[in-house]
């Protein structure tokens, strides 16, 4: 009975003896937020330090080294001051009880506590980022930019074009290395350029550009075509590459037991307004005639340039960008007009809008033509605004409408009132139009210089008469200069 019990009393003191002991380590050791004294961590004397101050210190000391790059042994370059964040503090609150034995030995023993730890990266500074793309020894020359495999545009037959592979540097492989390389504690790599060539992303064997050729085929081949008078303008497929949004799905099926199952890719396509948009405001910057310039040798011989006005085409945005959404969500075959928001009186023209019936005014020679089908049928002097007080407006206008016997008024220069009855009224903008003028006697020469109109162009009564007689309701162009 007596020998049993001694190795049971042996047994009870030495785990009385343990749990002492680590009663002991766990109030000293592991209990305190800081690390014992004599703590090195990674070469760094980290002593009584909170996890918080440990972290500052050795982020203070990695970031003081310098990467150096090498070549066969030999130095291509440094980069100083790497000012990188780490992702360390948690792993130092856990060190004690990671290295249990080092640190139980160095309380027990008083020696040091040494300890190794992963300097792990968690944020590159956009400084080192710069001198790694601004270092010119990790580049070589000539520069050949890698390139995706891509689909040729140009023509309808959207073949398909092979990637490029460069000699361009991937930089954000470059510096993953460098992350891994510094959590390690090396601060040089031994620089093959070609380890970190930009590798293409799409080669021309990819499944992924095969079906987005079919695709292609099928939606940019434009089947919208405009007709700007005797033009006929097609969207090209860039533009209708930029309105389209493809995007593969996975498609999902249900078994005969209710449970889902991927199965093939299936495509959605939308339509981008905001890129339908920008496309309609592209074609109206081209298309539009509205107060454009115009150069031209007209039907009476003068030579005219005049820019201004209210008179041209111009295409709705809003109608036609809603227009054009409803044709490429169709995906049928249309051919039209754009959408208007102005016309001119003759049939569209990027050069001539006008056409042979227009009303011609030259404010210099104080003269009016009219000519209708190419036709004159009125030439005659008048009198335009009295020069410096009340200017005719230059430029291209429609005719507004026309209106017999009507009483025009306004306000003399002195801020008197005016009525004036005139038989034949024919506005071009806004106030402004022409108007037979029974009180004039004369006409032409140098009247408007002094005792010229309010701005209207003053017409003799029978030529007056005969203008109005012969011009449509509106619309007929007036050209000012």
């Amino acid at each position: 009975m007596k020998k049993i019990l001694i190795p049971i009393i042996i047994v009870l003191c030495l785990a009385g003896g343990g749990y002492a002991l680590w009663h002991t380590l766990q109030a000293n050791v592991f209990s305190t937020d800081q690390l014992p004294s004599n703590s090195i961590i990674n070469g760094v004397d980290c002593s009584d330090l909170s996890p918080e101050q440990a972290a500052e210190k050795l982020a203070e000391e990695w970031n003081s080294r310098t990467f150096s790059f090498t070549k066969d042994n030999s130095t291509l370059g440094t980069i100083d001051n790497l000012n990188f964040t780490y992702d360390i503090e948690k792993s130092l609150k856990t060190i004690k009880e990671d290295h249990f034995v080092s640190a139980a030995l160095n309380y027990l023993f008083k020696r040091d506590f040494e300890a190794d730890l992963n300097m792990k990266v968690e944020k590159v500074n956009k400084g080192f980022r710069k001198s790694l793309r601004q270092a010119d020894y990790l580049q070589e020359t000539p520069v050949t930019k890698t390139k995706n495999a891509s689909i040729d545009l140009s023509t309808n037959e959207f073949k398909i074009i092979p990637e490029v592979y460069g000699n361009n540097i991937d930089y954000d492989k470059l510096t993953e290395k460098i992350s891994s390389l510094v959590a390690q504690g090396q601060f040089s790599l031994e620089y093959t350029a070609s380890d970190f060539y930009k590798q293409p992303e799409i080669t021309s064997d990819s499944e992924e550009i095969k079906e987005l050729q079919n695709v292609y085929k099928e939606y940019l081949d434009s089947k919208v075509t405009y007709q700007f008078g005797s033009q006929e303008v097609k969207i090209p497929a860039e533009d209708l590459e930029k309105m389209y949004n493809f995007e593969f799905i996975d498609s999902v099926s249900t078994d005969a037991d209710g449970s889902e199952k991927k199965s093939e890719k299936e495509l959605k396509v939308t339509v981008n307004e905001d890129a339908v948009r920008e496309y309609v405001e592209g074609l109206a910057r081209e298309y539009n005639t509205l107060g454009m310039t115009r150069t031209f040798t007209s039907l009476s011989g003068n030579k005219i340039s005049v820019s201004g006005g209210d008179y041209g085409y111009a295409i709705s945005m809003d109608n036609e960008t809603e227009q054009l959404i409803k044709d490429l969500e169709s995906g049928k075959e249309v051919k039209r007009e754009p959408k208007w928001l102005m016309t001119g009186f003759t049939e569209y023209s990027q050069t001539d809008d006008i056409g042979d019936t227009y009303v011609e005014i030259s404010i210099s020679k104080q003269h009016l033509w009219y000519f209708k089908d190419g036709k004159k049928i009125v030439d005659c002097d008048v009198v335009t605004g009295n020069q410096n007080q009340y200017d005719t407006p230059k430029g291209t206008y429609g005719l507004t409408y026309k209106e017999r016997d009507a009483v025009l008024k306004g306000s003399n220069a002195d801020g008197s009132s005016y009525e004036s009855p005139v038989s034949y009224w024919m506005p071009f903008y806004g106030n402004y139009g022409m108007h037979d003028a029974p009180w004039r006697s004369s006409f032409g020469g140098t009247i408007y210089q002094g005792g010229g109109s309010h701005g209207c162009v003053n017409m003799p009564v029978a030529s007056a008469k005969k203008l109005f007689n012969n011009l449509a309701n509106q619309g007929v162009p007036i050209i000012v200069y």
